[in-house]
């Protein structure tokens, strides 16, 4: 996540919980910014120093010579929590992206092709019942709907996932 704050992180923290349990903060891509103190007073320049970073956290049981083991493995142990929020942001997204594919299935049943079964069964009837299926059929596989559901579906090609998502909009037909 990223993070600003006025006071440098060091690259972790280790913070207390209840239940015997700690909180391991990491940071990283940890840099100086300056930003005016007040966007709208334009005579006074002041600047603050900021730091911008990202900030990866766990909670785990505590353990006798933590700190020790993270100094001695901080690569791993930071490739392992970074690993654990993006499957974390992962199934979050995914999770929503199928509830939304859920709520459009009924968009894509037959029943929404509105066809009319002829009451009597000749050539011409036939015929014109099937050229109105087939119509149906691409207007569900090849309208906005369709393309809305496969822009969800590709939610996961994105190339910031999952960390910053641009969801699709969905077209009322």
């Amino acid at each position: 996540m990223k993070t600003e704050s006025t006071i440098k992180p060091q690259n972790y923290k280790i913070e207390d919980r209840e239940n015997g349990k700690v909180a391991v903060y990491f940071f990283t891509n940890i840099q100086t910014i300056e930003k005016k103190q007040n966007e709208q007073e334009e005579t006074s320049q002041e600047k603050q120093k900021m730091y911008s970073y990202d900030m990866y956290v766990i909670e785990i049981q505590k353990q006798d010579n933590l700190e020790e083991r993270i100094k001695n493995n901080y690569d791993m142990w930071l490739d392992f929590v970074k690993q654990k929020e993006y499957d974390k942001l992962a199934e979050e997204i995914r999770t929503k992206r199928n509830k939304l594919l859920e709520d459009t299935d009924k968009e894509m049943c037959l029943d929404r092709l509105n066809l009319k079964m002829p009451k009597e069964l000749t050539a011409s009837n036939l015929l014109a019942g099937i050229t109105e299926f087939f119509e149906g059929l691409a207007n569900i596989f090849n309208g906005s709907m369709a393309k809305y559901r496969q822009e969800l579906r590709d939610i996961t090609k994105q190339k910031d996932f999952p960390y910053n998502v641009i969801w699709p909009t969905k077209e009322e037909e």
